[in-house]
């Protein structure tokens, strides 16, 4: 069975997304050079979190925007995070079978599903 190693975002606000994340979800970001572009690297539990900036607003419109999934221990704080960082909160956190659940979008629109532990 495959597991997954990567996942490369595109970015545009690099310091709002490497803040988000780092703070959200404690990833400790470093610089790498891909293909002479400055990217960011972070280790996600193994997963390796790659931010590659995009080179101008209208290179943006033209991808897709990604949505990632995370478990965390409050659903509460990291929906605060993003507001305070740009995103938003999609809809109502919600609470299923005594567990909290919601969708915001990171600062730079990609949808995130938040599921309390």
């Amino acid at each position: 069975m495959p597991i997954m190693s990567s996942l490369a975002i595109r970015i545009s606000n690099v310091e709002a997304m490497l803040q988000f994340y780092s703070e959200a979800f404690g990833v400790q970001f470093r610089e790498v050079n891909t293909y002479g572009i400055p990217s960011q690297f972070g280790d996600m539990n193994g997963i390796t979190l790659k931010f590659v900036p995009i080179r101008d607003d209208a290179d943006f419109k033209s991808f897709p925007i990604h949505q990632l999934g995370f478990t965390v221990a409050n659903v509460e704080g990291v929906v605060a995070l993003a507001v305070q960082y740009g995103g938003q909160l999609e809809g109502q956190i919600l609470r299923r079978d005594g567990k909290l659940q919601a969708a915001v979008r990171d600062p730079d629109g990609n949808t995130i599903e938040l599921y309390s532990e």
